[in-house]
């Protein structure tokens, strides 16, 4: 397959917020500088940590990377860690998180593009080392892929879902196929054939032969400044590996009020009996997931077919034996140095109306990692720490 075309950046890149949305939906990729200088990315990039989560569950210890490391992503070690090989750093709600989603621009574009007032789910980052091309991760993601009209002819969903990413350090490339709407019906007929309710894998090769002209790539240089991409989900997209840190940013409509009546071993047991929103809060404290990704998934730390792996390598706090044998249980974890169970901490909380579930001050919950007093009460307004 022939190196994708890079498109003209004149028309994609986002000069006035009020035209994000439009040029999403033209030209299917849209990139947007922000305005936070570098010594602020610099600054929130070295409060985050990679392997805090790693290394208080694991026996041996994982060096975190220097500043200049995660400036340069392709100079920072590859880690024998869970989640490394897809390139998951497993710590979410982080510093660089807070940077992003706490300011107030950042909120301004994702309420245009998305045409609502938006709230925030928790997620994690990405970290590349190297640059490679892989075009059998091409993939379709987005919900309602196809809109049909009455007199037959065929388009992608003119209302689609929008993902986002922020390139924060590195150069981030992002590889979509921007297929005009007079030459959907080939793939549409693809879909009917090979496709389902979840239909995500296309062929690279049938993919190559039908639409090979149309496959592109954006590659963005982060050495100054973050940049959000913005992409539309029902275009055939790729993993793109390229040196970068990068986050992902979950826009929502409204905070998910299921109970949560079952959990497994990827979960700490502090989540059941809670709401799915409650155990993002939760887990948000502790830099962890709550008890599902934005997508819906299972969130987990360690997948099950892990297991084996790195059991040898794990603290007894998160070793369970299950049928005689021994197994992973996740749990919330003990390097907190927030003490959020204290008089004096509880009514700094309530002052600012934030908000948490009981389960957050029980004798045996673990100290907080994150200090949410530390947070703005924008950001916490966002994510439903603070009720809007």
């Amino acid at each position: 397959m022939e190196f994708p075309i890079s498109p003209d950046l004149s028309s994609i890149i986002i000069n006035n917020i009020a035209h994000a949305r439009k040029i999403v939906l033209r030209e299917g990729v849209a990139v947007y500088r922000l305005n936070i200088s570098t010594a602020e990315r610099n600054a929130a990039v070295e409060k985050t940590s990679f392997y805090a989560n790693t290394n208080n569950m694991f026996v041996e210890k994982i060096v975190e990377p220097s500043l200049a490391q995660k400036l340069e992503p392709k100079n920072i070690s590859k880690q024998r860690v869970p989640m490394a090989a897809q390139g998951f750093i497993n710590e979410y709600f982080t510093p660089i998180h807070s940077l992003i989603n706490g300011n107030i621009e950042v909120g301004k574009i994702l309420d245009a593009i998305y045409q609502c007032k938006t709230k925030r789910h928790i997620n994690r980052l990405r970290l590349c080392q190297k640059s490679k091309l892989d075009a059998r991760s091409l993939h379709i993601e987005g919900e309602r892929i196809f809109t049909v009209h009455k007199d037959g002819t065929v388009q992608f969903n003119p209302d689609p879902e929008i993902g986002c990413i922020a390139a924060i350090t590195g150069v981030r490339s992002f590889v979509y196929w921007q297929i005009p709407t007079d030459k959907v019906l080939d793939i549409y007929n693809y879909w009917k054939e090979k496709g389902s309710k979840t239909f995500t894998k296309v062929d690279p090769a049938w993919m190559n032969e039908h639409y090979g002209a149309y496959r592109r790539i954006v590659t963005v240089d982060c050495k100054d400044h973050i940049h959000l991409i913005f992409f539309n989900h029902v275009l055939p997209h790729e993993i793109a590996l390229s040196p970068s840190l990068s986050a992902f940013i979950s826009p929502i409509t409204e905070y998910n009020k299921t109970k949560i009546k079952k959990i497994c071993t990827f979960h700490p047991p502090e989540y059941l009996g809670l709401t799915k929103h409650e155990s993002n809060l939760l887990g948000a404290c502790y830099h962890r997931p709550g008890f599902e990704w934005p997508s819906g998934k299972t969130a987990h730390l360690i997948h099950h077919r892990a297991y084996p792996f790195y059991i040898k390598r794990l603290k007894n706090r998160f070793i369970t034996t299950r049928n005689g044998k021994k197994s992973i249980q996740m749990q919330l974890p003990t390097h907190g140095t927030i003490c959020q169970k204290t008089k004096d901490y509880r009514e700094k909380l309530k002052l600012r109306g934030i908000i948490l579930p009981n389960i957050a001050f029980a004798e045996n919950t673990p100290h907080f990692v994150v200090d949410l007093l530390e947070r703005s009460d924008y950001e916490l307004t966002l994510y439903g720490f603070i009720s809007s």
